[in-house]
């Protein structure tokens, strides 16, 4: 019988359930953040859209907009609050009566375990660099797989490890805000990819029904000539922001030639263990999570030192430009720009071929592996009428020209079972704080955290209404 599309949407625990201190939560990086000097904007997640008393209606909204799925995240901080592993019986409660509302809609859920927020015993110990995250990781992990079981029919360990790693080990603009610490980069992937592994060796020890994956977030490397200078920086390109993640994950694999150009960079790579390979091999994913924002543009290396720009201040600043987000890896590939592709306020292409690109890639080389889009969003400077009212036609156009380049990959045979927008509402956009919006629904946050359907969220419906038969 063949499985029904998955149409939804996606939010994050710290993004936007608020309740940060409530029935036992114990605090994470990003409240250990947002709490200390090294905030300066003052704005935070304490409470944000406050999914944690607003989940009924949020639910009821998705379902009225014709979703039958949405992708969350725990928040491991709820589940497991102190370094003394004890459970929170309570955060357990809560993230029932979430799934009893999304059955009750016929809403199919679909859960990571951790999207960026670490618990601050974690990241006292080193966060992601911490050799002992792992364990400790697998340890969360066993207790909401025993807990929840095949209620959650869609299992996601980490999100997007690749951003993850980049912006707290490149940029800096995410907790412990390092910046270009390249060896701390290189610890962090490596533990990722042992994190992932032992979650999935205690899943399968239960011998669920349910699936379990990974949510990637880059899309593929692209360059705008095709020389074989380029050709080869647009491979070191995928191996360092696609290749370190999926290759483990799917295939079970460190490429050897990643292990080789990390060394000659002068990376220790002494944290490898040998025993870690068969634990890698023989625990690989189910389904990939691929979130669809924008590609790697990169030219040859040529000159200059390791860097990453992620524009958080917009194009706010008076001048009405935003700086180009990019990448640039010594000695691996340099950043490009396109002048042919517009940017979005923040400085990130709108080109929405890259994930048609991307898709093929992934066929090409992982088969036929089940693939979610499980984030694909536009950040906007939203403006509301006197009523709220959102008429937001460049989220249209952006969410239109990515899902006609999804659907072709489909039809020509790539593995894509569902579609997930980037976000549910408006939310806490990490240090974008409110201003940056990517919600199907407004929140108002001057009016009591009211919700407010955008014109996108009406116009998703109908979409949903028109490819029923997927």
């Amino acid at each position: 019988m063949k499985e029904k599309f998955l149409w939804g949407s996606a939010t994050a625990a710290y993004q936007c359930e608020g309740a940060w201190d409530a029935e036992g939560k114990g605090p994470s990086i990003w409240d250990q953040f947002c709490h200390s000097v090294k905030n300066t904007t003052g704005i935070t997640g304490d409470v944000s859209c406050d999914f944690y008393h607003h989940y009924q209606e949020d639910i009821r909204m998705m379902a009225e907009g014709g979703q039958n799925t949405y992708r969350f995240s725990i928040s491991w901080s709820r589940i497991v609050p102190k370094a003394d592993r004890v459970i929170n019986e309570k955060g357990f409660e809560f993230y029932d009566k979430v799934l009893t509302e999304c059955e009750k809609y016929g809403i199919v859920p679909n859960v990571t375990l951790v999207h960026y927020d670490l618990p601050d015993y974690v990241g006292d110990q080193g966060g992601w660099c911490w050799p002992g995250i792992s364990d400790e990781f697998a340890y969360y992990a066993a207790a909401v797989f025993r807990h929840f079981g095949d209620r959650i029919p869609l299992y996601v360990t980490i999100n997007e490890p690749t951003h993850n790693a980049s912006c707290c080990y490149m940029v800096g603009n995410y907790p412990p805000n390092e910046q270009v610490n390249m060896q701390h980069f290189c610890e962090c992937a490596y533990n990722m990819i042992l994190c992932n592994a032992k979650a999935i060796r205690e899943f399968r020890k239960l011998k669920l029904n349910s699936k379990i994956g990974l949510v990637h977030a880059s899309c593929s490397a692209e360059s705008v000539l095709d020389t074989p200078a380029h050709r080869e920086a647009v491979e070191n390109g995928d191996l360092f922001t696609n290749d370190w993640v999926l290759d483990p994950a799917i295939k079970g694999e460190i490429p050897q030639k990643l292990i080789d150009k990390v060394k000659a960079s002068g990376i220790d790579l002494s944290f490898m263990k040998a025993e870690d390979q068969a634990l890698i091999r023989e625990n690989t994913i189910d389904f990939l999570g691929q979130n669809a924002y924008s590609r790697l543009l990169v030219k040859p290396y040529v000159s200059g030192e390791t860097r990453a720009t992620v524009n958080n201040a917009g194009n706010n600043d008076g001048s009405g430009k935003a700086a180009k987000e990019g990448k640039t890896v010594k000695g691996w590939f340099e950043s490009d720009t396109d002048p042919r592709v517009p940017l979005n306020p923040w400085g990130r292409e709108i080109y929405p071929q890259c994930i048609y690109n991307t898709l093929i890639k992934r066929k090409q080389k992982y088969g036929d592996i089940p693939i979610y889009i499980t984030e694909n969003g536009h950040g906007a400077y939203d403006v509301a009428d006197e009523n709220g009212w959102v008429e937001d036609d460049d989220r249209i156009q952006f969410l239109h020209d990515f899902l006609e380049q999804i659907l072709k990959a489909k039809a020509e045979g790539v593995n894509v079972m569902g579609y997930y927008v980037w976000s549910t509402m408006d939310l806490y956009s990490w240090i974008n704080g409110y201003k940056k919006r990517y919600g199907l629904v407004r929140v108002d946050y001057e009016k009591g955290l009211k919700r407010i359907p955008k014109k996108s969220y009406y116009w998703y419906k109908q979409f949903i209404e028109d490819h029923q038969d997927l």
